[in-house]
């Protein structure tokens, strides 16, 4: 039976800020690192060859994606059968903090991590940061109760964008304009002595990543209450929780339309998946674009997720959440497609 503490009625103060606060430091990663400034750094930099970047880039993002798909389904069902989230999420985070912290050692030349570790991380943060979505979604509702989810996801959504934002102009103005524009509210070099020439405007991500993902992390664990421990050791909760996926699988044959749903939304978000991955890198390898435009382009993107996030809610009331996403995988299919037809000039 549930503790009093973690009961889904029982919303405990400062849960709901925290919950989302933990999604707001987790979601930069994907900005600052995945998309806009440090792969395509390491593409134009490391590699320096455009398309083996991009096949490097994918083969990073299949290993990660077959680790999460045959691991993160018994992963959640043990989970629910030993009862408490926050001990694997804590050691998922240490684990995230420090491989991106250790990005700063991917050095130009011979000198550092190389191209085989930068694949691997990416990998291995492929699986992390689907690990911490299982987990840290499993503590919504105790902390923000039933009534509050939809207030606190979209807290949490909102929030890391606008962490992303936050992060991306400090970068630009502390690290990529310093020293290429004469403006008297940019500083003359870059901050702490950072060289452009050996990439350490776009290596100091990762730690900068790093430490916002563990200190932003540390209320969640204060605040949230986790579910109580159950009696299961580990090898009767993994065995357990194979039982329930297959019952799982089992019971939805009949549910044809639910499978229809599972496996629509499969097919798109790997699309959408694939125009997050290859964005950046494409526009650094395929465009030539720079860090800087690249911070730009970053700040525009986030600041419309920021709009998109807070527009979707409105357009699910006033269309219907199936004809509000039509339209909206509609005008990204045309957006999408123009990009066929831009150019370097």
């Amino acid at each position: 039976p549930a503790s009093a503490s973690s009961s889904p009625g029982a919303v405990h103060p400062g849960a709901t800020g925290a919950w989302a606060l933990a999604q707001a430091v987790r979601d930069p990663y994907v900005i600052l690192i995945t998309i806009y400034i440090f792969m395509p750094w390491f593409v134009g930099a490391i590699v320096g060859d455009p398309v083996r970047g991009q096949a490097l880039v994918a083969q990073s993002g299949k290993w990660g994606g077959w680790a999460v798909m045959v691991s993160m389904p018994l992963l959640g069902a043990t989970v629910d059968r030993l009862g408490p989230r926050k001990p694997l999420l804590a050691l998922v985070i240490l684990a995230m903090v420090a491989i991106t912290t250790s990005l700063w050692w991917v050095q130009p030349g011979d000198t550092g991590l190389g191209v085989t570790w930068v694949v691997f991380a990416g990998a291995a943060m492929s699986w992390l940061f689907a690990a911490h979505e299982t987990l840290h979604n499993a503590l919504l509702v105790p902390a923000a109760g039933h009534g509050g989810v939809a207030r606190a996801s979209g807290l949490g959504l909102a929030g890391g964008n606008a962490m992303s934002v936050g992060l991306l102009l400090f970068v630009l103005l502390a690290f990529a304009l310093p020293g290429t524009v004469d403006w008297p509210f940019v500083a003359p070099a870059p901050l702490l002595g950072l060289d452009p020439a050996q990439g350490e405007p776009a290596r100091i991500t990762g730690p900068i990543v790093g430490a916002l993902m563990l200190v932003g992390s540390i209320p969640l664990f204060r605040a949230v209450p986790d579910a109580p421990r159950t009696q299961a050791r580990l090898s009767a909760a993994l065995a357990g929780g194979a039982r329930d996926l297959w019952r799982l699988a089992r019971d939805a044959r009949g549910s044809g339309n639910a499978l229809l749903y599972l496996l629509a939304r499969m097919i798109y978000t790997d699309g959408l998946t694939a125009i997050l991955l290859f964005g950046g890198v494409y526009a650094s390898g395929a465009m030539g674009w720079s860090t800087l435009p690249m911070l730009g382009y970053g700040i525009i993107l986030s600041c419309a997720a920021v709009a998109g996030g807070l527009l979707a809610p409105r357009l699910d009331g006033w269309l219907g959440p199936r004809r509000a996403l039509v339209l909206e995988l509609t005008l990204l299919i045309g957006l999408q497609a123009l990009v066929l037809g831009m150019a370097r000039d």
